[in-house]
C-alpha cells in the first residue's frame, strides 16, 4: 500500500508540475513507489500461494504485465490527444486509490523480519550499486570510444568495492544469496532472457523503418503480436510449471527464443512483415513459457525470510537486463559496422546504409542466440524444490 501511495502522489505531482525540472523530480519520486511495487509483487505471490499453485499465479501476472505493455502506449496517445499530457498522470490517481484500498482490504499482514528490524538502510551500498550499473550501461554504449573503456574500467573498481561492502551485516544486496548455486545460475538465466527480449524491441523499429519503409504510425502497431502472444500463453506456461516443474517450460521457452534469433539471422534477403510478426509471436510464446518458471526457481532457491530480497533482486534483474539489452544491441550494431570499416554511424552513406544496417541487424541476432545458450546452460532446479518433490 505504501508503494502504491507513493506512486499515486508522484503521479499527482507530475500532473501539476509547472516546468520540466519539477516534472523530472516528480518522476524520480514516482519511480520510488514503482520500485517498491515491483520489488514486492513476486514476494507476495511466493508467500501467499503454495509452490504447487504458484505457477498459475505467476502466469496471470505475466498476462497482466503483457496487457499493460500492450494497452499503455495507445491509451497514452489517446489521452494526450484528447486532454493533453497531464492526463496520462491523472488517470493513475483513481487507479492508485483503488489499488491502496485493495491492498489494505485483501492482502494479509506479513510479519517483519526481526533480524532486519532496526537495521539502517545501506545508502553507501545503494550509491555504489547505482554507480556500477550506470557505468556499465554507459560504458557499453560508448565502447567504440576511449571514454567507454574508461567507464568500464571504473565500473570494475566500483563493482569490487560494492561486493566487498555487501559482505557485511545489513547489506543492500546480501552476497550470501549468490553463494546458493541455483539462485545465482537462474539469476543469470533471467538476465540473459531480459537482454534477449530487448533485442527485437530495440532493433525491429529501425528494421521496419529502414528495410520495409513502414510509416512511423504503423511501427508501434506492428510490434503488438509479441504482447498478444504473451497474454494468451502466460497462464498456460504457469500451469505447465505446476504440472511438470521448472525445467521443462523454462528450457523450452529459452530454446524457442534462441531458435527465433537463429531463424532471424539466417533469413535470406529482406524479412517481410509477416516474418517479423512470426518472430514476435515466437518471442511472446517464449516469454509466456519461460518467465514463470524462472521466477519460481529464484524464489524457491532461498529461505522464506529472504523472499522479499529475492523478489527485489528479480525486479533489479528485469530492469538491468532491459537496460543492458538496449545497450548491447546498439553496441553490436556498431561493432559490426566498425568491423566492415564503416565507422560507428554509417547512415550518411544513404545509398548503402540499408545493406550495412542488415549486416549489423543479423550480427546482433547471432549474439542473441549466444545469450539463449547461456540461458539454457544456467537454468537449474533449486535444491529445496528437488527435496520437496521426493
Amino acid at each position: 500500500a505504501w508503494g502504491i501511495g507513493v506512486f499515486t502522489l508522484g503521479s499527482l505531482w507530475c500532473a501539476f508540475s509547472p516546468n520540466i525540472g519539477w516534472l523530472i523530480g516528480a518522476r524520480i519520486f514516482q519511480a520510488l513507489g514503482g520500485a517498491t511495487i515491483m520489488a514486492n509483487v513476486m514476494a507476495i505471490i511466493a508467500l501467499i500461494f503454495p509452490f504447487n499453485k504458484r505457477g498459475q499465479a505467476l502466469g496471470l501476472i505475466g498476462s497482466v504485465v503483457a496487457a499493460g505493455t500492450l494497452m499503455g502506449p495507445p491509451l497514452g496517445g489517446i489521452l494526450t490527444a484528447l486532454w493533453g499530457w497531464r492526463s496520462i498522470f491523472l488517470i493513475n490517481i483513481p487507479l492508485g486509490i483503488w489499488g491502496i484500498w485493495g491492498s489494505l482490504r485483501y492482502l494479509p499482514k506479513f510479519p517483519r523480519d526481526p533480524v532486519l528490524r532496526g537495521t539502517p538502510f545501506d545508502w553507501i551500498g545503494a550509491l555504489m550499486f547505482f554507480a556500477t550499473t550506470s557505468l556499465l550501461e554507459f560504458g557499453l554504449t560508448d565502447v567504440h570510444e576511449l571514454l567507454g573503456w574508461i567507464m568500464l574500467t571504473v565500473m570494475m573498481i566500483t563493482l569490487s568495492l560494492f561486493i566487498r561492502r555487501e559482505t557485511r551485516d545489513g547489506a543492500l544486496v546480501p552476497i550470501r544469496l549468490f553463494k546458493v548455486g541455483a539462485f545465482s545460475s537462474n539469476m543469470v538465466a533471467g538476465l540473459a532472457y531480459w537482454i534477449l527480449m530487448m533485442f527485437p524491441s530495440f532493433l525491429l523499429p529501425f528494421y521496419l523503418r529502414t528495410e520495409l519503409h513502414l510509416p512511423v504510425g504503423l511501427i508501434g502497431l506492428s510490434l503488438m503480436p509479441q504482447a498478444l502472444a504473451m497474454i494468451v500463453v502466460s497462464p498456460y506456461g504457469g500451469r505447465w510449471l505446476d504440472a511438470k516443474g521448472i525445467l521443462p517450460p523454462a528450457r523450452t521457452g529459452m530454446a524457442i527464443l534462441g531458435g527465433a534469433d537463429v531463424a532471424t539471422a539466417l533469413w535470406p534477403g529482406i524479412i517481410p512483415l509477416w516474418g517479423v510478426w512470426v518472430l514476435l509471436v515466437l518471442q511472446g510464446i517464449a516469454a509466456g513459457i519461460f518467465s514463470s518458471p524462472n521466477s519460481a526457481a529464484i524464489l524457491g532457491s532461498v529461505d522464506r525470510r529472504d523472499t522479499g530480497l529475492a523478489s527485489s533482486l528479480l525486479a533489479t534483474q528485469r530492469n538491468l537486463g532491459r537496460a543492458l539489452g538496449v545497450a548491447l544491441a546498439s553496441v553490436l550494431l556498431t561493432l559490426v559496422w566498425t568491423f566492415h570499416g564503416l565507422g560507428a554511424n554509417p547512415s550518411h552513406h544513404s545509398v548503402l546504409y540499408p545493406m550495412w544496417f542488415r549486416w549489423g541487424f543479423r550480427g546482433a541476432f547471432w549474439a542473441g542466440a549466444g545469450f539463449a545458450i547461456v540461458g539454457l546452460m544456467t537454468t537449474r532446479r533449486p535444491e529445496a524444490i528437488r527435496r520437496r518433490s521426493h
